[in-house]
Order: structure tokens, then sequence, then C-alpha cells
């Protein structure tokens, strides 16, 4: 019996703490990822007229070469880069809480689209409006006859 293992609730409250300080530091890790990331494209998307709008916010130092606007199914995607302006050399930030870099967000589209006809414009106040015709042909009624 001496070589049997005894249970040690203090080895057991130790380990069980290591496991916990191991998730949590994952969490923090994960939120840190999030909010340091490339600033998150917010998009507004409406019907209207038989077109699907979909706006986006204001994009800071948003290079305008970069933009790439692609529909894979009923799934848009709305790519680019944001450049930060040139600070002074000498330049000490009291606070700095826009991002700058790649950006990527994909969005479904609720309703069918002719993709082929999509429209893309890009404002001087960096909001990008996309434009996709609604696709009537999908939506056709469908005549009941009566039972005989």
């Amino acid at each position: 019996m001496a070589d049997e293992e005894r249970f040690d609730p203090m080895k057991e409250l130790q380990r069980l703490r290591k496991q916990v300080n191991k998730v949590v530091e994952q969490g923090i890790q994960t939120v840190q990822t999030a909010t340091t990331t490339p600033q998150f494209v917010r998009l507004d998307m409406y019907e209207v007229n038989d077109e699907v709008i979909i706006k986006t916010n204001a994009l800071d130092g948003l290079d305008p070469a970069s933009i790439e606007v692609s529909m894979d199914g009923d799934v848009l995607t709305i790519a680019g880069e944001t450049v930060p302006e040139e600070a002074p050399a000498l330049a000490s930030f009291f606070l700095q809480e826009r991002h700058f870099g790649a950006f990527n967000r994909k969005v479904s589209v609720p309703i069918p689209v002719i993709a082929e006809e999509a429209r893309a414009k890009l404002a001087k106040n960096g909001v990008l409006t996309v434009t996709l015709p609604v696709d009537k042909k999908r939506y056709q009624d469908i005549t009941v006859t009566p039972a005989d």
C-alpha cells in the first residue's frame, strides 16, 4: 500500500489552477488579437427599387487600388487595405485607436442577385457602395391548379 499514490487535495488544486490559468490566458490572447487586428468593416445592407445596396463605414486611409469586391454564390466579399497617414518622426502619441492594414469582410446576401451586373463605387469620404440587381426571375409565382 506504500507504493500506491494517495490522493493529495493540494496537488489536485494546483493542477486545476494551472489548467484554469492556461484557459484564461488563451481567452485574453484571443480578445487582444480581435481588438488589435486591422479595422473591421461595418456594413449596411438593404433592398430598394429591386436592388440590394451594401454600404461600408468610412474607411480611414483606404488605398483605392487595393479594393476587391467579388461574389461567390450568395457571399459578397469586400477586401482591401488601409494605410496610416505619415506622423511626424518625433510624434509622441497620447492615444492611437485607429487600426490600419489589410481587411476582408464576407457577408451573405439573403436574396438572389445578378452578380454579373453588380456595381461598386467608392465615394471621396471612403464609403464603398455596392449595388446588386435582384434576380426577379428567381421570384416567380407558381400557378396552383384546382383538384379534379
